[in-house]
Protein backbone atom coordinates (compact mmCIF):
# COMPACT_ATOMS: atom_id res chain seq x y z
CA UNK A 1 0.00 0.00 0.00
CA UNK A 2 1.40 3.51 -0.90
CA UNK A 3 2.22 5.90 1.83
CA UNK A 4 0.28 8.64 2.23
CA UNK A 5 2.66 11.51 2.65
CA UNK A 6 5.75 12.61 1.78
CA UNK A 7 8.35 15.77 2.68
CA UNK A 8 8.58 17.03 -0.62
CA UNK A 9 12.55 17.42 -0.44
CA UNK A 10 12.52 13.89 0.39
CA UNK A 11 9.79 12.99 -2.80
CA UNK A 12 12.35 15.14 -4.99
CA UNK A 13 16.09 13.14 -3.92
CA UNK A 14 14.13 9.70 -4.11
CA UNK A 15 12.77 10.71 -7.63
CA UNK A 16 16.44 12.41 -9.15
CA UNK A 17 17.93 9.02 -8.08
CA UNK A 18 15.97 7.28 -9.95
CA UNK A 19 15.83 9.34 -12.88
CA UNK A 20 19.53 9.62 -12.35
CA UNK A 21 19.94 6.02 -12.63
CA UNK A 22 17.61 5.03 -15.45
CA UNK A 23 17.65 8.25 -17.08
CA UNK A 24 14.72 10.40 -18.23
CA UNK A 25 13.64 8.32 -21.11
CA UNK A 26 14.22 5.08 -19.27
CA UNK A 27 12.36 6.33 -16.01
CA UNK A 28 8.66 5.46 -16.16
CA UNK A 29 6.16 7.01 -13.44
CA UNK A 30 5.57 3.55 -11.95
CA UNK A 31 9.16 3.67 -10.88
CA UNK A 32 9.11 6.79 -9.40
CA UNK A 33 6.02 5.81 -7.66
CA UNK A 34 7.44 2.88 -6.69
CA UNK A 35 10.78 4.93 -5.24
CA UNK A 36 8.61 7.49 -3.33
CA UNK A 37 6.27 4.90 -1.61
CA UNK A 38 3.32 7.15 -3.30
CA UNK A 39 0.75 6.18 -5.83
CA UNK A 40 1.23 7.12 -9.58
CA UNK A 41 -2.09 9.59 -8.68
CA UNK A 42 -0.33 10.88 -5.55
CA UNK A 43 2.96 11.23 -7.29
CA UNK A 44 1.18 13.27 -10.45
CA UNK A 45 -1.14 14.93 -8.19
CA UNK A 46 1.15 18.09 -7.90
CA UNK A 47 3.54 17.67 -11.00
CA UNK A 48 0.97 16.61 -14.19
CA UNK A 49 3.30 15.38 -15.91
CA UNK A 50 6.56 13.66 -16.00
CA UNK A 51 7.85 16.64 -17.60
CA UNK A 52 7.15 18.67 -15.02
CA UNK A 53 8.20 16.33 -12.55
CA UNK A 54 11.84 16.30 -13.98
CA UNK A 55 11.88 19.80 -14.21
CA UNK A 56 11.53 20.18 -10.48
CA UNK A 57 13.92 17.65 -9.79
CA UNK A 58 16.63 19.42 -11.84
CA UNK A 59 15.42 22.38 -9.74
CA UNK A 60 16.33 20.07 -6.38
CA UNK A 61 19.40 18.86 -8.35
CA UNK A 62 20.41 22.69 -8.73
CA UNK A 63 19.70 23.55 -5.34
CA UNK A 64 21.71 20.33 -3.29
CA UNK A 65 24.63 21.55 -6.06
CA UNK A 66 24.61 25.62 -4.74
CA UNK A 67 24.35 23.98 -1.25
CA UNK A 68 27.08 21.16 -1.04
CA UNK A 69 29.53 22.33 -3.99
CA UNK A 70 29.72 25.74 -4.87
CA UNK A 71 28.89 27.17 -1.22
CA UNK A 72 32.58 26.10 -1.20
CA UNK A 73 33.42 28.74 -3.18
CA UNK A 74 32.87 31.71 -0.76
CA UNK A 75 34.35 29.44 2.58
CA UNK A 76 37.35 31.19 4.75
CA UNK A 77 39.84 29.18 3.13
CA UNK A 78 42.93 29.72 1.28
CA UNK A 79 41.48 29.93 -2.64
CA UNK A 80 43.59 26.75 -3.81
CA UNK A 81 42.03 24.69 -0.61
CA UNK A 82 38.68 25.83 -1.43
CA UNK A 83 39.02 25.00 -5.11
CA UNK A 84 40.63 21.15 -4.10
CA UNK A 85 37.73 21.18 -1.84
CA UNK A 86 34.73 22.31 -4.57
CA UNK A 87 36.48 19.37 -7.16
CA UNK A 88 36.80 17.08 -4.41
CA UNK A 89 32.50 17.16 -3.62
CA UNK A 90 31.67 17.42 -7.08
CA UNK A 91 33.42 14.00 -7.62
CA UNK A 92 31.95 13.01 -5.03
CA UNK A 93 28.53 13.38 -6.63
CA UNK A 94 29.53 11.80 -9.61
CA UNK A 95 31.41 8.63 -7.70
CA UNK A 96 28.08 8.20 -6.26
CA UNK A 97 26.98 4.45 -8.21
CA UNK A 98 29.62 5.40 -10.78
CA UNK A 99 26.58 7.61 -12.45
CA UNK A 100 29.02 10.93 -13.17
CA UNK A 101 27.02 13.80 -13.42
CA UNK A 102 23.66 14.32 -13.45
CA UNK A 103 23.24 17.49 -15.71
CA UNK A 104 25.70 16.28 -18.35
CA UNK A 105 23.42 13.24 -18.65
CA UNK A 106 20.45 14.90 -18.55
CA UNK A 107 21.96 17.41 -21.16
CA UNK A 108 22.46 14.45 -23.33
CA UNK A 109 19.65 12.38 -23.04
CA UNK A 110 17.24 15.29 -23.68
CA UNK A 111 19.03 18.28 -25.43
CA UNK A 112 18.13 17.79 -28.77
CA UNK A 113 14.90 18.61 -27.74
CA UNK A 114 15.45 20.92 -25.07
CA UNK A 115 13.38 20.34 -22.85
CA UNK A 116 15.80 21.27 -19.34
CA UNK A 117 18.46 22.85 -21.36
CA UNK A 118 18.17 26.49 -20.02
CA UNK A 119 18.04 24.64 -16.39
CA UNK A 120 21.49 22.72 -17.29
CA UNK A 121 22.97 25.69 -18.84
CA UNK A 122 22.04 28.11 -16.05
CA UNK A 123 24.04 24.93 -13.94
CA UNK A 124 27.29 24.98 -15.67
CA UNK A 125 27.58 28.97 -15.37
CA UNK A 126 26.99 28.62 -12.01
CA UNK A 127 29.58 26.37 -11.71
CA UNK A 128 31.91 28.22 -14.05
CA UNK A 129 31.11 31.34 -11.71
CA UNK A 130 31.99 29.41 -8.68
CA UNK A 131 35.03 28.64 -10.05
CA UNK A 132 36.15 31.42 -11.39
CA UNK A 133 35.81 33.34 -8.39
CA UNK A 134 38.19 31.43 -6.99
CA UNK A 135 41.00 31.66 -9.53
CA UNK A 136 40.39 35.37 -9.85
CA UNK A 137 42.89 35.29 -6.44
CA UNK A 138 46.04 34.45 -8.61
CA UNK A 139 44.61 35.44 -12.13
CA UNK A 140 42.80 38.44 -13.63
CA UNK A 141 38.97 37.71 -14.08
CA UNK A 142 38.71 37.04 -18.10
CA UNK A 143 41.49 34.55 -17.45
CA UNK A 144 40.33 32.91 -14.69
CA UNK A 145 36.93 33.12 -16.79
CA UNK A 146 38.46 31.58 -19.46
CA UNK A 147 40.15 28.64 -17.26
CA UNK A 148 36.62 27.80 -15.45
CA UNK A 149 35.54 26.81 -18.77
CA UNK A 150 37.95 24.67 -19.90
CA UNK A 151 38.25 23.31 -16.61
CA UNK A 152 34.86 22.75 -16.64
CA UNK A 153 35.17 21.08 -20.36
CA UNK A 154 38.11 18.97 -18.57
CA UNK A 155 35.72 18.01 -15.64
CA UNK A 156 33.16 16.60 -18.24
CA UNK A 157 36.14 14.59 -19.74
CA UNK A 158 37.60 12.90 -16.64
CA UNK A 159 33.88 12.01 -15.53
CA UNK A 160 33.28 10.58 -18.60
CA UNK A 161 36.52 9.03 -18.73
CA UNK A 162 35.62 7.49 -14.86
CA UNK A 163 31.92 6.45 -15.87
CA UNK A 164 33.25 4.33 -18.99
CA UNK A 165 36.28 2.92 -17.20
CA UNK A 166 35.25 2.80 -13.56
CA UNK A 167 39.34 4.59 -12.74
CA UNK A 168 39.14 7.27 -10.15
CA UNK A 169 42.49 8.51 -11.31
CA UNK A 170 40.27 9.99 -14.08
CA UNK A 171 38.81 12.30 -11.55
CA UNK A 172 41.99 12.89 -9.03
CA UNK A 173 44.28 14.02 -11.77
CA UNK A 174 41.53 16.71 -13.33
CA UNK A 175 41.68 17.79 -9.42
CA UNK A 176 45.40 18.21 -9.00
CA UNK A 177 45.89 19.65 -12.43
CA UNK A 178 43.14 22.06 -11.58
CA UNK A 179 44.92 22.44 -8.19
CA UNK A 180 48.53 22.96 -10.00
CA UNK A 181 47.19 25.86 -11.64
CA UNK A 182 47.90 28.40 -8.40
CA UNK A 183 51.36 27.28 -8.36
CA UNK A 184 51.49 27.96 -12.33
CA UNK A 185 50.72 30.88 -11.61
CA UNK A 186 52.18 31.95 -8.59
CA UNK A 187 54.96 31.70 -10.34
CA UNK A 188 57.02 35.10 -11.42
CA UNK A 189 57.04 35.05 -15.49
CA UNK A 190 60.75 34.43 -16.73
CA UNK A 191 61.62 36.89 -19.37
Amino acid sequence: MPVQKIEKRDLLFRCWEVFHRHGYYGTSISMLAEATGLGKSGLMHHHLSKENLMRAVVEFAQEELRRYVFSVASEDLPPEQRLEKLLRRQNRLAKYERRGCFFANTALETGREGLYNELIENTFEEWKRAVAGILSSVMPAEAAAETAYRLLLEYEGAVTMYKLSGDEAHLEQFVKRAVALFGQKAQPERA
